[in-house]
């Protein structure tokens, strides 16, 4: 067991995280070196493990929360439509995670009797479970012995040993994912893999680390040389495009149209507006295509809407279509997922409805 392992498990067993939702009773740090191997039950440590790529603790606790009171189960979920699965996820974003969630359960209850897979490459080979994220899980559920790299990991081990480069480059993430696994102990990985993430999600922070805290500051080359700012080092700024769009918004009796998204491209399964280019042209030729006698009756403020690679402008267009035989829906009373954008409309068409 490595210096660092050493003393970060006796940090955690007095400071680590032990009221997290997805923790069962008996994995609290408090009560020492672990005696089980099955810590925390694998269907909340799943779950919590998806929820947690790409999203911070504060932002995934009531949503976890929320799932699982819906879902209870991983039968329930398997069982569950995606609409209802995706109308749960809400607030969480990516949603390509919810419907990947989705489809592993179902496939665990065909092809594994409902019970989680403990293989590693049994898992790995699951529907939005990278390498990180399946040695995650198995070693929180099972005190297996596996490495991880989530984002506070990263974090933690760049700092430690001043590593170079960003985990974007493939040489800066083989390194990483050598620490990882030098650091991992042979015993009480389950409690080692939790301090390390609650290391970076508590002290080790993106901004003002707090290293006269932290357990192994003497162990820290960043700490050393006061250079915790420079690590990592930042991902090379690629100037993100812009694209236009309209989203219109057909009304009919104080009610919306809405569509169920193709499950591949951005915003897979969710229900949105129709949409077009945000030209004139391409607005009239949309309209009339949905309802001969369809007519704006008001343009709402442009905003934007940020993705990994580009920005949108979304300028919404509300148009009345009294000639329409589509399906609408009450604005405030629906029960599947949109995207935050078209979450914005139905708001802003709400209060409009109201005044």
């Amino acid at each position: 067991m490595s210096t660092l392992s050493t003393q970060l498990l006796t940090w955690f067993y007095k400071h680590g995280r032990s009221d997290l939702p997805w923790q069962a009773p008996h994995s609290s740090p408090r009560g020492g070196q672990s005696k089980s191997k099955t810590n925390a039950p694998i269907y909340y440590v799943w779950v919590s493990e998806i929820m947690l790529q790409q999203t911070q603790v504060v932002t995934v606790i009531d949503c976890f929360n929320r799932f699982i009171k819906r879902f209870p189960t991983l039968n329930a979920l398997a069982n569950a439509s995606e609409d209802d699965v995706l109308a749960q996820w809400a607030g969480l974003g990516y949603y390509a995670r919810a419907r990947n969630l989705h489809k592993t359960a179902q496939i665990i209850m065909q092809q594994h009797q409902g019970k989680f897979p403990q293989e590693f490459e049994q898992v790995l080979s699951l529907p939005g479970i990278g390498r990180s994220t399946a040695g995650a899980i198995l070693a929180l559920s099972f005190n297996q012995n596996h490495a991880i790299l989530d984002g506070n990991v990263k974090r933690v081990l760049a700092r430690v040993h001043q590593l170079k480069g960003h985990y974007s480059q493939s040489a800066t993430l083989n390194k990483l994912w050598q620490l990882a696994e030098l650091h991992t102990p042979d015993t009480n990985v389950d409690h080692y893999t939790q301090a390390i993430m609650d290391l970076g999600a508590t002290l080790c922070t993106r901004a003002h680390p707090e290293c006269l805290r932290c357990p192994i500051s003497s162990l820290c080359a960043a700490h050393e040389n006061q250079t915790q700012a420079n690590y990592p080092e930042p991902k090379p700024k690629k100037l993100k495009p812009t694209r236009s769009i309209a989203m219109l918004v057909f009304v009919k009796d104080n009610k919306v149209h809405l569509y169920k998204r193709p499950s591949a491209g951005i915003w897979g399964g969710l229900w949105s507006f129709i949409e077009c280019e945000d030209t004139p042209k391409a607005i009239q030729k949309s309209l009339l295509e949905f309802d001969q006698q369809a007519l704006i009756s008001k343009h709402l403020p442009i905003f934007k809407h940020s993705f990994t690679h580009y920005h949108l402008n979304i300028h919404g267009v509300i148009v009345d279509c009294p000639s329409s035989q589509a399906k609408f829906y009450q604005p405030n009373q629906l029960k599947f997922g949109v995207p935050k954008p078209v979450e914005k409309i139905l708001h802003q068409i709400t209060q409009l409805m109201n005044a």
